[in-house]
C-alpha cells in the first residue's frame, strides 16, 4: 500500500501542477496591455473567528478569463498565475494586471484554504473581474483557523498498527447522491498515532484498514506450514465498526484539536481473487481498487508470477477494478476489469489487458441547419469516477490515450471513431455544441445509453448515433432577496427537471452561481417542465439528488421550457437556514 499510495500521490500530484499554471520554469509572461490599462489591486487577509489579521498567507491570482490575452497564458498555454503574501497586517497587494477575470486564492499554515468570494470555508469562490485601469483597494478574504483530529490505530491484541492510512470522510454529493467523501487523511507512525490536520469545520467519520502487512502477503508467496484463516483487518470506522451507518461521527470547530479518537481495527472473514493474466507480454504487478473513491483503504498490489497466475487474499466483499498494464514493441497497453466480491471466492479469472475497443458512430441532426459542427467533439467519461476508474484512467493516460480515448473529431460526413477504450461504463460527452442545440438521444443499436450509459465489455459495441435538436429553449432572470427583492450575490440556480424519468439525470439540469447583479441565463435546454430554485447557500449537487429537491418543492418556480423559446422567471432566493439546507 505504501508504494502504490506513493505513486498514486504523485500522479496526482502532478496532474494537479500541470492544471493549475505551474511550468517549471520559463519566462515570466509579461503584461500585454497598454500601461493605462493594467490593473493593481489590493486587500486584507483576516481570521474569520477572531477578525485578527493574518501575515504570511500565500495569495495567488489565477486568470480564468475565457479568452485571456498571450500574457494571460503560460508557457505551456495554461492560464498565467501572479502571486504575493500578506504583511504583518494582513495587507497585499499586486499590479502589472491585465484586465480580465481573475480567481484569488489564500493559503497559509494553520488555515483552511479560502477563496475570495466564498461564503465559508471549503465553498466555492466568485471570480473578480478586473476592468482597464481598475484599482480595486478593499478586497477582504477570511481564513477559517483549520480544526485537527488525532489519535491511534490498534489492533485486536491492543498493539498499535504503523504504516497504516487514516481517512476523515464527510457527507457530501457526488453525482447528485450523498456520498462520504475524503476530507483529509495521514499515516500512522510506529506507535500507531495519527495526526489530520487542515480540516475545515463539519462532520467527519474516521476510518482506517492495515494495509501493510496485506501488500506484503500479495506482494510475497505464501508459504505457511499451515493454511491461514481466511479472516483479515479490513476497512473500520471509529470507534471499531464495519459499517458506516454504525460510526460515531466527529464534529469538528474551527480552530479545534479533536485528541485521543482511537480506532479498533475489526477483523472479518474475508476471500481471495485468484485467476491469470492474458497478455501480449508478462505483467508483474496488476491493481485491486474500490470503485469508490473512499477506498484507498483497501487498495492492493496484486503479484503475477511468472506463469501469468495471481491470487490476492484478504479481499471484503464489495465492487472493485483490477487494472494493470504491460509493455511490448514501445507501446503501452492498459485495461481495468470490474469485479463484484461476494461471501465466496473467486477462481479462475481471466484478465485480459491489450488494445481497447473502438466505439464509432455518427452524430445527426434532427430537422435541417445550416450551422457549421466543426467544433463538435465526442467523448468517453466513466459514470462513476471511483478509485478503480481513476486507475484504469492512469494507466490509459500512460499509453497515451484518455480516458475512453481522445475525444472525437467528426468527419465529413459526421462520423466519429474512439480507440482503445477499455472495459467500463461510459458516459457521452459532446463539447463545441452551437449554441441552442442539445443531444437529444444517444442509441447504440436499438438502446437509447443517454441516461443509462455505454456499457463497453470486451468487444465493439454497436454503432452509435447521437442526435441533436437545434430547437432548444432560454431560460433567464433575477435571483432576489425576499425580504426587499433587491438581487442578491453569489446565490446558486439551479434548472431541476419536473418529469420523474429525468429526475437525477444529469443531461437535464443546469447550474450556475449569478454575479453581484443577480442574473442568470440558462440557454441549449432540452424542452420540458422544470423547476427553477435559487439558494444563497447550498451544497454543490445536491440538487440532483431528488430527495433532497423533494421538501423544497413548494420553494421553486416552475416554468415550461418550449423549442426555441425564450422564458423568462424571476426568483426568491431560499436562505441558507432554511429547511433542507442544512
Amino acid at each position: 500500500m505504501r508504494f502504490s499510495s506513493v505513486c498514486l500521490s504523485m500522479f496526482l500530484g502532478l496532474a494537479a501542477q500541470t492544471g493549475n499554471g505551474q511550468t517549471g520554469g520559463g519566462a515570466a509572461a509579461q503584461p500585454a496591455g497598454k500601461p493605462g490599462d493594467l490593473c493593481t489591486l489590493e486587500g486584507r487577509v483576516l481570521d474569520a473567528v477572531s477578525g485578527e489579521p493574518v501575515k504570511k498567507a500565500a495569495v495567488t491570482l489565477t486568470n480564468t478569463s475565457a479568452s485571456p490575452t498571450a500574457a494571460g497564458l503560460s508557457a505551456a498555454g495554461l492560464p498565467q498565475q501572479f502571486s504575493t503574501s500578506s504583511d504583518a497586517a494582513g495587507r497585499f497587494a499586486m499590479k502589472d494586471l491585465d484586465p480580465g477575470s481573475y480567481r484569488l486564492q489564500v493559503t497559509r499554515n494553520g488555515y483552511v484554504p479560502a477563496q475570495y468570494g466564498e461564503r465559508g470555508p471549503s465553498k466555492p469562490g466568485t471570480d473578480l473581474t478586473l476592468s482597464r485601469g481598475q484599482q480595486p483597494k478593499d478586497l477582504v478574504v477570511r481564513m477559517t483557523p483549520h480544526g485537527v483530529v488525532s489519535g491511534r490505530v490498534l489492533d485486536t491484541d491492543g498493539d498499535p498498527v504503523a504504516a497504516t492510512m487514516v481517512q476523515l470522510l464527510r457527507p457530501s454529493y457526488t453525482g447528485g447522491k450523498k456520498q462520504l467523501t475524503t476530507g483529509g487523511a495521514a499515516q500512522t507512525n510506529d506507535l500507531g498515532e495519527y495526526r489530520v490536520f487542515g480540516l475545515a469545520p463539519g462532520r467527519y467519520y474516521v476510518t482506517a484498514g492495515s494495509m501493510s502487512a496485506a501488500t506484503a502477503a500479495v506482494l510475497s508467496v505464501d508459504r505457511s506450514a499451515e493454511p491461514r484463516p481466511e479472516e483479515d483487518y479490513v476497512t473500520t470506522y471509529y470507534p471499531g465498526v464495519t459499517d458506516p451507518a454504525a460510526a460515531t461521527p466527529v464534529d469538528v470547530a474551527p480552530g479545534v484539536q479533536i485528541r485521543n479518537i482511537d480506532v479498533l481495527l475489526a477483523k472479518r472473514r474475508t476471500v481471495h481473487i485468484a485467476g491469470r493474466v492474458n497478455a501480449p507480454a508478462r505483467a508483474s504487478l496488476l491493481m485491486l481498487a474500490p470503485r469508490s473513491l473512499t477506498g484507498a483503504l483497501s487498495l492492493r498490489v496484486v503479484r503475477v508470477d511468472a506463469k501469468g497466475e495471481f491470487d490476492v487474499r484478504g479481499v471484503a466483499p464489495g465492487s472493485y477494478a483490477l487494472s494493470g498494464s504491460v509493455q511490448q514493441n514501445g507501446k503501452t497497453y492498459s485495461s481495468t476489469l470490474p469485479v463484484e466480491v461476494g461471501q465466496s471466492d473467486i477462481e479462475g479469472l481471466v484478465f485480459t489487458i491489450g488494445p481497447g475497443v473502438a466505439v464509432a458512430g455518427r452524430v445527426r441532426v434532427e430537422g435541417e441547419t445550416k450551422v457549421g459542427l466543426s467544433k463538435v467533439r465526442v467523448g468517453l467519461q466513466p459514470r462513476e469516477m471511483g478509485l478503480g476508474s481513476l486507475m484504469g484512467a492512469i494507466g490509459s493516460v500512460l499509453a497515451g490515450g484518455g480516458i475512453g480515448g481522445e475525444p472525437g473529431k467528426l468527419g465529413d460526413d459526421l462520423s466519429f471513431r474512439l480507440d482503445d477504450v477499455s472495459s467500463d461504463s461510459y458516459d457521452f460527452a459532446v463539447t463545441g455544441l452551437p449554441d441552442g442545440f442539445f443531444v437529444k438521444a444517444v442509441h447504440s443499436g436499438a438502446a437509447d445509453v443517454l441516461v443509462s450509459g455505454l456499457e463497453v465489455k470486451g468487444a465493439a459495441p454497436e454503432p452509435v448515433e447521437i442526435v441533436l435538436s437545434p430547437h432548444g429553449g432560454q431560460v433567464s432572470g433575477v435571483a432576489k432577496n425576499p425580504a426587499n427583492q433587491q438581487p442578491v450575490a453569489q446565490a446558486t440556480v439551479a434548472l431541476v427537471p419536473s418529469d420523474k424519468e429525468r429526475a437525477g439525470q444529469k443531461p437535464y439540469y443546469r447550474d450556475t452561481t449569478v454575479g453581484a447583479d443577480g442574473q442568470f441565463h440558462f440557454k441549449s435546454v432540452p424542452p420540458g417542465e422544470y423547476k427553477l430554485f435559487a439558494w444563497e447557500d447550498v451544497e454543490s449537487g445536491a440538487w440532483l439528488d431528488p430527495d433532497f429537491i423533494k421538501p423544497l418543492e413548494d420553494k421553486g418556480r416552475s416554468v415550461t421550457i418550449h423549442p426555441d423559446g425564450q422564458e423568462t422567471a424571476d426568483l426568491v432566493v431560499i436562505p441558507a437556514d432554511a429547511a433542507g439546507q442544512k
